[in-house]
């Protein structure tokens, strides 16, 4: 018997057998099922991983492993609590102009109203308490219109100079007229009258012409302040002072001795005018 070389594969074996008679022949060439079923699975392996990576990179933006960490949701639980109201308070500064000395009282996150009666003078509330509107006679008799929370308590319009106080809202001037006094009226508000001293910018003469304590209803940088006079001056050089102060409005509040007081920033309570002269009565109120 003869082999013929390479004629079978690595993978292959050839099974040689005697036949019956003595001799020897080939028997199919008989493959290898192990290795091809092998092969087979590689293949079936690799088309699934290729499969599952294309389907991977495709749900890239929505898809996560359980691996990946996961921020924790916070709940913030936001208090049902109403925010805190600024507490008012009068900002109190002194500047000298012209000579004169000045003690400027400015209201900070107050509210604003005009009453009658004395009581108000030891109100615990009260922040800062001025005489408003001049009176007559030992009855205190108010001289010139006067409303309070839409009441008309006095009529008369023997000076222009008006202070219109309308929703917490004060405004001054001057006008002989205005249709602030209809709107105080119609809104519940309150209106009084007194001398004018200054308008926009400018001096208002007055008839008195004497020396006294002034105190002043102006408005100051944009805002409604009470000016009260160290020494005794006139109507003209009140005016200048508070002019030179930065005044751009101003009426006149009740001055000589008449009583008033301010709580200061530290907690004191400061007065000015007489303790003992309490008229006329009738103050404009802070609180």
């Amino acid at each position: 018997m003869s082999l013929k070389l390479h004629d079978i594969g690595d993978d292959e074996i050839r099974i040689i057998s005697p036949l019956p008679d003595g001799s020897t022949r080939k028997r199919p060439v008989v493959r290898n099922s192990v290795l091809v079923i092998v092969s087979v699975v590689i293949v079936i392996l690799i088309v699934a991983v290729l499969i599952f990576n294309m389907s991977r990179e495709k749900n890239d933006d929505t898809a996560y492993f359980a691996s990946d960490p996961v921020e924790p949701v916070t709940e913030v639980v936001v208090p049902d609590v109403a925010p805190p109201v600024a507490k008012g308070f009068i900002a109190e500064r002194d500047t000298t102009v012209s000579g004169a000395g000045l003690k400027i009282l400015m209201p900070e996150n107050c509210i604003v109203t005009l009453e009658i009666g004395d009581d108000v003078v030891d109100d615990s509330t009260a922040i800062l308490v001025a005489p408003a509107a001049d009176v007559m006679g030992s009855d205190g008799r108010i001289v010139g219109t006067y409303v309070v929370k839409g009441m008309l308590v006095s009529k008369g319009e023997s000076k222009s100079g008006f202070c219109s106080i309308v929703d917490g809202n004060i405004s001054i001037g001057v006008a002989d007229a205005t249709p602030m006094l209809e709107h105080a009226l119609e809104s519940d508000g309150s209106f009084f009258r007194q001398y004018p001293l200054v308008v926009g910018g400018q001096i208002v003469e007055n008839k008195p012409k004497g020396r006294a304590m002034r105190k002043a209803l102006a408005e100051i940088d944009g805002k409604i302040c009470v000016v009260l006079s160290e020494k005794r001056l006139t109507f003209h050089d009140f005016s200048q002072a508070l002019i030179d102060a930065g005044a751009r409005n101003a009426i006149y509040l009740v001055g000589s001795d008449a009583a008033g007081f301010y709580i200061a920033p530290d907690g004191a309570k400061v007065y000015f005018g007489s303790q003992e002269n309490r008229l006329p009565g009738n103050y404009i109120v802070w609180r």
